[in-house]
């Protein structure tokens, strides 16, 4: 795709909000490109302006997913996990929450969407939590991990082609994927509308002002450009469930950094392995305790309900 077709679709207003009092963030350059970063003056979310074409997207997402590291065996994932717990605290967290929403139900199941399932770990944590599970997700790589990990393919189709004609579920999950789309609004809208009555939404995004980006600013890799077109705010989430007809009921912050991170660049095995990384995670307690009180976690879990 050549560049001067990279770049087509100008936006001025705020997709979140829909403000229409921007202001340009940073530039930052990546593989020859130079990726433009808005702010909503608003609701004060961030978002690639112009926005790059789904072609291009896809290209990025088809093979290992949205941004995630690529692994090539079940093995690995367990081992990672077992290192460093990530996805597995993340999804325990987001099912058990919006299960005591969902409460009693007087049929045998519920049923959950897992909407960029990637190796699995989110619809295993439904499924070990009584949820009848369906899962999409266009990577091949990760979905073939899924399967030895449930037992079962995810539809291996982006979540915007799928036509689930009359089939409703009681949670959907929605995790490390909004930032990846280009229009959250109307996949949420779509979310919301497969959402039984009281049916809830689970969703963990990036925070906008985590305390990395706060530092670092442009420099931070925790931006995630080009796989993250946005950048959404506590008040943006808000905005944008609400404008897809859905009510935000619970929301935190969290932050983590990989216990590996000081392990790994100096190259570390073995008890000096183990040692290091419990350092790393001891020391990182504090200060990110103190970002999340403050607002400036890396990370956001909402939870929302469908508006009847």
């Amino acid at each position: 795709m050549k560049k001067d077709k990279i770049f087509s679709k100008y936006l001025h207003y705020c997709p979140v909000c829909g403000n229409y009092v921007v202001k340009p963030w940073f530039t930052k350059d990546y593989a020859g490109l130079q990726f433009k970063v808005d702010k909503c003056c608003a609701c004060g979310s961030g978002y690639i302006n112009p926005q790059p074409p789904e072609e291009y997207l896809q290209s990025l997402y088809s093979c290992i997913g949205h941004g995630s590291k690529s692994f090539t065996s079940l093995k690995d994932v367990i081992a990672s996990e077992a290192e460093f717990p990530n996805s597995t605290v993340d999804a325990k967290r987001m099912v058990t929450y919006a299960k005591k929403v969902l409460g009693t139900k007087k049929e045998d199941y519920w049923k959950a969407l897992d909407i960029g399932s990637g190796y699995g770990l989110f619809s295993r944590a439904a499924l070990d939590q009584g949820f009848k599970v369906v899962a999409v997700n266009p990577a091949i790589t990760e979905n073939s991990i899924f399967k030895e990990l449930n037992g079962f393919d995810p539809i291996p189709l982006f979540f915007e082609e799928i036509d689930f004609g009359d089939e409703k579920f009681d949670l959907v999950i929605l995790s490390q994927v909004l930032e990846h789309i280009l229009d959250p609004l109307e996949v949420l809208i779509k979310v919301r509308n497969l959402l039984e009555p009281g049916g809830v939404v689970a969703i963990a995004v990036p925070n906008v002002d985590a305390i990395l980006i706060k530092i670092l600013k442009s420099k931070s890799t925790f931006l995630g450009l080009p796989e993250h077109l946005f950048h959404f705010s506590r008040r943006g989430l808000g905005a944008i469930l609400q404008r897809a007809g859905l009510n935000m009921i619970h929301h935190v912050y969290y932050s983590r950094i990989p216990y590996f991170t000081l392990s790994n660049k100096f190259n570390l095995h073995g008890i000096s392995r183990k040692s290091m990384n419990l350092f790393v995670k001891v020391l990182q307690w504090p200060p990110l305790l103190l970002a999340n009180l403050f607002g400036y976690g890396l990370y956001q879990n909402v939870w929302a309900i469908r508006i009847q």
